[in-house]
């Protein structure tokens, strides 16, 4: 699978920088974050669905490796879900999950301003499920929690950058792109796989 070798690489860049270096300076930071979450979902077999439009928050670790490396392990809220239509009819699914992402982050460490990029595994739960189906007329809502799996698995890649705006304080910005690994969908002879492009904005607090 050409996503894993993508991962594969970046960690093996990730050991190469970090014997390459004379010398770094481990730090440790908190950070929370919030933003958009524009998600869908991919079915086999093919059926036309919609993106949705969800928030996210939440906040993260930045554990100092070396002076270019550090792990980024997280918890935060995530919006999911999509919309398909059939038979005059628009449903639309509204998936909550709390999601546990462990990334590794790559820094460029400018003075001001450093670009960074990270990837990694993530563990989804999911909190909530519904279903709304409308005919432009009457809308009816209904719990879709027994049709979608508990635990969601996927990666993440992503980029960003970080500005120091205070003593032991930086702004960040940045945006990736989350690919869903596991079937969501508990409907027989149907696979479904989230996937979502989430630009984030937060603060991160170095100790």
């Amino acid at each position: 699978m050409k996503f894993s070798k993508s991962v594969t690489m970046l960690f093996l860049l990730a050991v190469s920088i970090t014997f390459m270096q004379h010398s770094y300076s481990q730090s440790t930071g908190f950070g929370i974050e919030g933003g958009l979450n524009l998600s869908n979902i991919s079915v086999t077999p093919d059926i036309t669905t919609n993106g949705r439009a969800g928030f996210t928050v939440g906040g993260f670790a930045d554990i100092g490796v070396s002076r270019l490396i550090s792990i980024r392990p997280g918890l935060r809220y995530v919006m999911k879900g999509f919309s398909s239509s059939g038979n005059g009819v628009t449903f639309t699914d509204r998936l909550g999950y709390l999601e546990i992402p462990v990334l590794l982050k790559i820094n460029f460490p400018l003075t001001e301003v450093k670009p960074y990029i990270m990837a990694g595994p993530t563990l989804g739960i999911q909190l909530s499920a519904s279903e709304e189906a409308t005919n432009g007329v009457q809308t009816q809502t209904s719990d879709a929690s027994t049709v979608f799996e508990t635990i969601d698995f996927g990666l993440f890649f992503g980029s960003g950058l970080e500005f120091h705006i205070a003593n032991k304080t930086d702004m960040f910005i940045g945006g990736g792109y989350s690919l869903g690994l596991s079937n969501v969908v508990k409907i027989p002879n149907i696979s479904g796989k989230n996937s979502g492009f989430q630009f984030m904005g937060g603060f991160k607090f170095n100790i």
